[in-house]
């Protein structure tokens, strides 16, 4: 993958983060364990999706997770 591609699944991956932990999540009155909780399902789900249809796109993915500490 090259640094451009790089950047861009970071950037993807910020605005996935920026979503979960935006104002869907923090308005839903929900406590911070069960707002981790949604998140780990959210991430799970999406990497389900991820391996079913674009196995690359996983990796990647799951490279940026582990760097951040989620997966």
């Amino acid at each position: 993958m090259s640094q451009a591609e790089s950047s861009r699944a970071q950037q993807v991956a910020d605005d996935v983060v920026a979503r979960l932990t935006g104002s869907g999540l923090s308005d839903a009155g929900l406590s911070d364990a069960e707002r981790a909780e949604a998140c780990e399902a959210a991430l799970k789900q999406l990497m389900e999706y991820l391996i079913e249809r674009e196995g690359w796109v996983a990796e990647e993915f799951t490279a940026i997770a582990r760097s951040l500490g989620a997966y």
